[in-house]
């Protein structure tokens, strides 16, 4: 009777099932504390999502603020050109309106260089966060992997337990046969002891079916827990290596910091001097080429910077999948209401996309904006999770391809006001705002399933 509340209890933990585990405290124990690791498991999956969106977002947008700088450098040696062309026939009068025009696009870049200042010093803070729950996500890993040790050392006492039962099964079947054959040589009058014996030697063996049954069932849940066990172990390598990398581009980050504050005061300075061009024409010459090269510089610079920021998000992504793979398993299995609140948060991002979209084919300035399907607040959740629910997975697979298309609408907006067609720019965020609506419509769909 013990054995077999025992086996329902061990069957109960390994589907973390609450129920009542008293007179088993240390199965109860095990079933707390592996509960516990399952919510610290959800919060660092949550935690990854939204690192691996950020990291996307960061690199987003150093690619776009790159552009800028290598552009705003290319303008000021146009301008530099204007002013010091080799034509030499410019009149005073035209003179004077290209220092006055060099004079304000060199205002322009100071202003817009300090701007990519900040935004470098968001995205330390950013890498910064990063690399601190990355840390964290690696203690919980390893704490999780003694819990998984712990049930093992368990299990294996079991077998201990078991392999005892069954030992003296086999004596007890052993003894039943010799009284067995004791009451043959009575007779007439060990008749009633043969009885007793053979029902004593038939429980015996039914002992020994019955610890040999549970014997496989606990090498099952063996197996099952080393198989979690290894994962656990896998999990922590990647983020192990995702936090050296971090490490790294944290480094690169600081020193670009350091590099475009110089551009800063050297623009700035650049400034101050083309207001005394009449008496400093040679120089300023000089100066204006320097800081173009300068620029040009700090974009290669930066736009070498931008890969490890790939790598790492390669990284925090790979590792995503990894635990999303994961949570196929019982102990990591994600909740419906977890699904939801995914979902929930696509929406959401869904709809700031094509509140960007709009404000800037209205205020024809392209910002940055998301094109990859597969790096957007979706695009991150739906290649690493594969819901169960059947009806849910006819949706969700139809939703890649409708996502893809959905993120090229924005592509083909951006086209359009580079080639100042506003028309065709507004055309194509109005099909895009329609289309949202079907994919909205298909994620409440999938809320809705998983709520009923």
């Amino acid at each position: 009777m013990g054995s077999g509340r025992t086996r329902k209890l061990i069957q109960s933990v390994s589907e973390l099932k609450n129920v009542d585990y008293s007179g088993e405290p240390e199965l109860r124990d095990m079933y707390h504390r592996l509960v516990d690791g399952r919510e610290q498991f959800a919060e660092i999956l949550e935690k990854n999502f939204k690192a691996v969106m950020q990291i996307s977002s960061l690199d987003l947008t150093m690619q776009h603020e790159t552009d800028k700088i290598i552009e705003i450098s290319h303008n000021v040696a146009k301008a530099a050109e204007v002013i010091f062309g080799t034509n030499g026939d410019h009149s005073e009068v035209e003179g004077s309106n290209s220092l006055e025009q060099l004079t304000n696009t060199i205002i322009r870049v100071s202003e817009e260089t300090e701007e990519v200042h900040q935004k470098i010093g968001e995205g330390q803070e950013e890498l910064t966060s990063i690399r601190d729950l990355s840390s964290q996500a690696i203690e919980v890993s390893k704490e999780m992997r003694r819990d998984m040790d712990e049930l093992l050392n368990v299990i294996n006492n079991m077998n201990e337990v078991i392999a005892g039962i069954d030992s003296i099964s086999m004596q007890t079947n052993l003894l039943s046969l010799n009284a067995s054959i004791e009451a043959a040589r009575a007779g007439q009058a060990g008749r009633g002891f043969a009885v007793v014996a053979d029902e004593i030697r038939g429980l015996a063996e039914q002992t020994q079916k019955l610890t040999g049954d549970m014997g496989e069932f606990v090498e099952s849940i063996k197996s099952a827990s080393q198989k979690s066990a290894g994962s656990t172990t896998s999990t922590i390598d990647a983020l192990g290596t995702m936090t050296q990398k971090i490490g790294n581009v944290w480094e690169l980050n600081d020193e670009n910091q350091k590099h475009v504050s110089k551009v800063s005061e050297s623009v700035t300075s650049l400034a101050a001097v083309s207001e005394e061009i009449s008496s400093t024409m040679a120089e300023m010459e000089n100066q204006l080429k320097n800081s173009t090269d300068f620029m040009r510089e700090i974009g290669n610079e930066l736009m070498e910077a931008t890969r490890p920021v790939v790598e790492i998000e390669g990284t925090l992504d790979a590792a995503v999948k990894q635990m999303g793979k994961m949570s196929k398993d019982s102990f990591f299995h994600l909740e419906n209401r977890e699904f939801c609140k995914y979902v929930q948060n696509a929406i959401v991002a869904h709809r700031n996309w094509i509140g960007n979209l709009e404000k800037m084919v209205q205020e024809r300035v392209i910002v940055p904006l998301q094109l990859d399907s597969s790096k957007c607040g979706f695009g991150h959740f739906y290649y690493s999770i594969t819901p169960d629910i059947p009806e849910i997975r006819q949706i969700w697979d139809n939703l890649g391809e409708k996502h893809k298309k959905f993120h090229e609408f924005g592509r083909d907006a951006i086209q359009a006001l580079f080639d100042e067609d506003y028309k065709r720019a507004e055309l194509i965020c109005r099909e895009a705002k329609e289309y949202s609506g079907e994919l909205i419509s298909d994620l409440e769909k999938m809320i809705q399933m998983a709520d009923d």
